[in-house]
């Protein structure tokens, strides 16, 4: 059985959010047009779309209207070299919510939220 996740945040400056996940965070863009971009590894796929394209009877605008992005949902990025991250993270001057740190299970990792709100555990493979 072959199964594929996909995960879409609706953000407010597409070009600004492919620019985060490219080039701080590292993902390859696989794809993209003016109003989304994606990114692919195995069997996960990261859309990001603006939040522009949402039609004014969208749901997102009835019902998850607020200014807390994705309150609950963490984003983990697995990667190669965390302390390249991070540093490229610092270099861009964007704000690290908890700093490194080496969990329970061995692996070490740090949060940030996105340029949009939404919040990512940055954690080395």
């Amino acid at each position: 059985m072959s199964v594929l996740f996909r995960v879409e945040l609706y953000v407010d400056e597409i070009e600004q959010s492919i620019q985060f996940y490219e080039n701080i965070i590292g993902l390859e863009l696989s794809g993209r047009n003016d109003r989304c971009g994606r990114f692919n590894y195995d069997c996960f796929s990261l859309l990001l779309t603006a939040k522009s394209s949402l039609e004014d009877d969208h749901y997102f605008n009835k019902k998850a209207n607020s200014n807390i992005k994705g309150n609950g949902f963490e984003l983990i990025i697995v990667v190669n070299k965390l302390e390249d991250v991070y540093q490229r993270c610092l270099d861009a001057s964007y704000l690290i919510e908890v700093d490194t740190e080496t969990y329970p299970w061995g692996m070490r990792g740090f949060k940030i939220a996105d340029p949009d709100g939404y919040f990512l555990r940055i954690t080395s493979k």
